[in-house]
């Protein structure tokens, strides 16, 4: 291929908005940015950590910015700073499909077709440590993670420690996986999650809580129901969740906001849809000529746009050649004067994948060069269009972490789950990670997992003790700016059960699963359990019970709450009161049995203190 053309007079006017343009008025810049880096074929996958763009796909070399073409099977890295290419170059031995960083950004999932990779025996899936184009290596770091797929993977996604996987596989590390599977995010083991689809899997979506995997594909049926294209899977079971999004077409592609779901699929044309996240529910439908194969979602609030990619030449009824910013409240073509319109052009087969991160959106697929207005850029297979606002060089601003003991949660029998809540902010890119982190005392600090990459909270159990935890943050925005770690006051914390002072009738009962192997029951109006303490939170562990009854709660002499204790069925060490102080001081809890008629049992399983 020939060194790329452009026309310089449109550069300039993009080096113009860059300037002058707002971040709230951002939108992506009529050209993109160029020269970059340019594969000699199809780009199917993209993923993007610590300033580093990772492509996957069909090529074999890359043409560099400087005019060298270098060899790279499948995969490469390339600065997001410049669009170069990094010396790394693990090697594929096959189609690479899917690229997914690690919550913690540590780690590069790899899927595809391949059976080699770095040069290692590697089935169809890989791992490699993540780097920084500063430390690029030419052979990477490949991990000993190594499960086997038996046909293609297509997608991954992590939910706390398991990847999830999606493809055309019937058989994961020799056991039946149909199509869908989850791994040890760590060791890569098979977990026993085992839904079964009849039919490909392109893409899995965990939603933005963690309660639900979405899975859409070519599949008619999973786990037997009757559910066309698209599913809501319960990440632990594996069983079907209620979600009434089934689509007559084949579905590509899945992106999300908090509340809505997108799919972009093929057949009769090709469709973008949206769905109310919670049920499935349709909102609305846009058709277009082709095939939509990629969805991403840029911007915030009521600026925000779904910018889609694929084989069509039309999406509603305007012209759009590969590539399209539609509303994600309307499903309505953006047609308004000066909208983002460029072409993605010279292929039929148009653009495979996108990544949207914080100011800049990423193409990959099959086109050689893109006609915006007033001119044309050679950029073949990958094209990254930055926004038009300042670039974003200003770390995240976080807080300490907030650490509590959460009303409704279940205590272990031994230790106690502390909900640790991080507050993060970047107004220019938005938060693409948070890490948090732990130590006891004087020891080393550990990490602490996160559900999702960009989870605000996490439970981490700690044993009472004499000495102290703290808890540390940081964010990294979406520009891979990165915040320092910021610590927690240090808390101690301490449980009571022998110390409590009980008035009037309570009997003892031992079991083995209660918290610490025993707890106390009350059933006459008027028995009482108090403690007095000095810290800054305190709380009553009980359990839940068809005869269980209410109790009234006093602290410092003041009745604050009244708790009710009966359930359907049996509950334990459940946490059902909590408060708290903005410092540490003394005060004192009672709890007073209300002998509630027909129901009066209450118990109390033990007394939790934040010092």
């Amino acid at each position: 291929m020939s060194r790329p053309r452009a026309l310089l007079p449109l550069a300039a006017l993009a080096a113009t908005l860059l300037v002058q343009a707002s971040s709230a008025q951002a939108t992506l810049a009529p050209a993109p940015n160029h020269p970059w880096a340019i594969p000699n074929g199809r780009v199917l996958a993209i993923a993007r950590v610590n300033g580093v763009v990772y492509v996957g796909g069909k090529f074999t070399s890359v043409l560099d910015t400087n005019g060298h073409v270098l060899v790279r099977n499948h995969i490469a890295a390339v600065s997001a700073a410049d669009g170069h290419v990094l010396p790394w170059n693990p090697g594929a031995s096959d189609t690479v499909r899917s690229l997914m960083v690690s919550n913690d950004g540590a780690t590069l999932y790899i899927g595809g077709d391949f059976t080699t990779f770095g040069g290692k025996a590697r089935s169809r899936l890989a791992a490699e440590a993540t780097i920084a184009p500063a430390s690029a290596t030419t052979t990477g770091t490949l991990r000993s993670w190594a499960p086997k797929a038996d046909q293609a993977v297509y997608s991954m996604a992590q939910l706390g420690g398991r990847v999830y996987i999606g493809g055309a596989f019937l058989h994961v590390s020799g056991h039946g996986r149909p199509r869908l599977a989850s791994v040890s995010a760590s060791t890569g083991a098979l977990t026993g999650w085992h839904p079964k689809a009849d039919g490909a899997v392109r893409a899995v979506l965990p939603s933005p809580t963690g309660s639900e995997i979405f899975a859409g594909g070519l599949f008619k049926h999973v786990n037997g129901a009757n559910t066309p294209h698209l599913v809501a899977i319960s990440p632990a079971s594996g069983r079907l969740l209620p979600f009434h999004g089934d689509t007559p077409h084949s579905v590509m592609a899945l992106a999300e906001t908090a509340s809505y779901l997108y799919a972009g699929d093929k057949g009769g044309g090709g469709h973008v849809r949206s769905y109310l996240l919670k049920n499935g529910k349709d909102r609305w439908t846009e058709s277009a000529d082709g095939n939509v194969n990629a969805l991403a979602l840029i911007g915030s609030g009521v600026s925000q746009q779904l910018v889609i990619g694929g084989h069509f030449t039309k999406v509603g009824r305007y012209t759009r050649h590969k590539v399209a910013i539609i509303s994600p409240i309307t499903g309505l073509v953006d047609n308004s004067a000066g909208v983002w319109h460029p072409a993605a052009a010279g292929s039929d087969l148009g653009v495979y994948s996108e990544l949207a991160y914080g100011q800049h959106v990423y193409f990959g697929g099959d086109f050689l060069e893109w006609q915006t207005h007033p001119g044309v850029y050679e950029q073949a297979h990958l094209t990254d269009f930055s926004t038009t606002a300042a670039p974003d060089v200003t770390a995240p601003v976080v807080q300490a972490p907030a650490v509590t003991i959460a009303r409704g949660a279940t205590v272990g029998t031994a230790k106690v789950p502390l909900h640790v809540a991080v507050t993060a902010s970047d107004r220019a890119s938005g938060i693409c990670r948070v890490l948090v982190r732990r130590r006891f005392a004087t020891n080393a600090y550990a990490a602490v997992p996160l559900l999702l990459a960009t989870s605000r909270s996490v439970s981490a159990s700690v044993s009472p003790a004499a000495r102290a935890y703290t808890f540390a943050a940081r964010a990294t925005d979406c520009s891979d700016n990165s915040s320092a770690y910021v610590s927690s006051a240090p808390v101690r914390l301490a449980a009571y059960k022998r110390t409590i002072a009980y008035h009037g009738s309570w009997g003892r009962t031992t079991t083995a699963k209660a918290y610490g192997g025993s707890a106390r029951r009350a059933s006459r109006a008027g028995a009482s359990a108090s403690l007095r303490f000095t810290g800054h939170e305190v709380a009553w562990v009980a359990s839940l019970a068809p005869g269980y009854g209410s109790a009234r709660v006093y602290v410092d002499g003041k009745a604050v709450a009244t708790v009710h204790l009966r359930a359907s069925s049996l509950v334990q060490r459940r946490v059902v009161f909590t408060r708290s102080w903005a410092a540490s001081g003394t005060h004192t809890l009672r709890i007073v049995a209300l002998g509630t008629a027909g129901h009066p049992t209450v118990d109390v399983d033990a007394l939790l203190v934040l010092h």
